[in-house]
């Protein structure tokens, strides 16, 4: 159903805030105005999301939320839970959304067989970013093992340059953890862990063989200890003060965006001994029920981030990749391309992100976020200690 051209905007929430998150937003403002849909823009700043979701939290309990929100994996199936979120089967249903949507995708945005949310793009976690002009300097190559990796990060350090680009942020450190998990335990343990069954897993060796991993990663970056945000980590990659980064394939879209100015030389590949494995963050976004009744508009909205030239604009600008399996995959790039491929290969590993909110409820991943900032920034915390300390969360948040 198509909104008259009066009828009033539409207040999204969100935490799209820096340069090619604004970009992707701004996309799917442009998108949706075409169409005779208006974006009231309130976007919350913050890495992570954990500023927006309280500020979000807060508007719902004093009974005025926005329209629309960005409320994604667990936090989305709650809500929905509570009746807080619109049902959107009947968009799905006239989009085909099921024939044309990743199957975890739509899995992904439903609770009890309703579709509760508008998926955007798949996001990459397990995603390692290199300077290629640094590599090509040094006649190094994206490292695909770990041995790989120590082996040019020697080399790195011989030449002044910092292997990998850090910060002590909880969700940052948590996000290279969960990767180093699906590399150390591989994906079967990992969908273990990310279970909220699975506590027992929590007792597995190579749990401990990820935090002495995380640790090395962390003592690769030279700079004191310190909290930036992910963008500044991003920079120095970009400009060759550091070799590598770690981070969810929205650092890819960042460099992107800058590289309109700065100049454009990274490459991706997934985390060493994660190839062919999808560690994956969904966005979407959710139309909230209020007392002010904006379906109309609402469902108008989500028919439209669900269209092909919609979800292309948005993620070629994001870093990710298009939820639906009919695109051409010709129009990403090579990094997207990988990703969206590997979303599109049968019996591919794909597993939720317990750092993004696909896996873990929000006081869950935030007590595993602190834990493994204070194991980083604490030498004399041993690494069956900070396990004992996931142990002891994830089995207390156990149903």
């Amino acid at each position: 159903m198509i909104p008259s051209a009066h009828a009033e905007a539409l207040n999204v929430l969100h935490w799209w805030t820096s340069d090619s998150e604004r970009q992707a937003a701004d996309r799917l403002v442009r998108q949706l105005a075409a169409q005779g849909v208006e974006w009231h823009d309130d976007a919350i700043p913050g890495g992570g999301g954990g500023a927006a979701i309280k500020v979000l939290t807060g508007r719902v309990l004093a009974g005025e939320p926005p329209d629309v929100a960005q409320v994604i994996g667990r936090t989305l199936t709650d809500w929905a839970g509570l009746g807080l979120v619109r049902p959107l089967d009947d968009v799905a249903q006239r989009g085909h959304w099921r024939q044309v949507m990743f199957p975890v995708v739509l899995e992904t945005v439903s609770r009890g067989g309703h579709v509760m949310a508008a998926p955007l793009g798949v996001h990459r976690i397990n995603t390692l970013l290199v300077n290629h002009h640094v590599l090509e300097q040094l006649r190094l190559k994206p490292p695909r093992t770990w041995a790989e990796m120590e082996a040019a990060a020697k080399v790195m350090r011989a030449h002044h340059v910092t292997p990998l680009a850090w910060s002590d942020e909880p969700w940052q450190v948590a996000t290279v953890f969960e990767t180093v998990l699906l590399a150390e335990g591989g994906p079967r343990l990992y969908a273990e862990l990310a279970s909220t069954t699975g506590w027992s897993s929590w007792q597995d060796a190579r749990v401990v063989a990820a935090l002495k991993r995380l640790r090395w990663l962390r003592d690769l970056d030279d700079e004191p200890t310190t909290e930036e945000p992910w963008t500044s980590a991003t920079r120095r990659l970009q400009s060759g003060a550091a070799g590598m980064l770690i981070m969810g394939d929205w650092a890819r879209g960042e460099l992107q965006a800058w590289g309109e100015h700065a100049g454009l030389d990274f490459d991706c590949v997934a985390v060493p001994q994660t190839a062919g494995m999808h560690l994956y963050s969904i966005d979407t976004l959710a139309m909230l029920v209020g007392r002010n009744a904006h379906r109309a508009e609402q469902e108008h909205m989500a028919d439209i981030l669900a269209q092909p030239a919609t979800q292309m604009a948005y993620n070629q600008a994001k870093g990710s990749v298009p939820v639906r399996t009919d695109i051409d995959p010709a129009q990403l790039d090579a990094c997207a391309r990988d990703s969206w491929q590997t979303l599109a290969r049968p019996g591919a590993p794909l597993l939720p992100s317990i750092t993004h909110r696909m896996a873990a409820v929000e006081s869950v991943r935030d007590a595993i976020g602190e834990v493994l900032h204070r194991f980083v920034r604490t030498p004399g915390v041993t690494p069956q200690q900070a396990q004992a300390q996931l142990l002891a969360i994830v089995r207390g948040a156990a149903p």
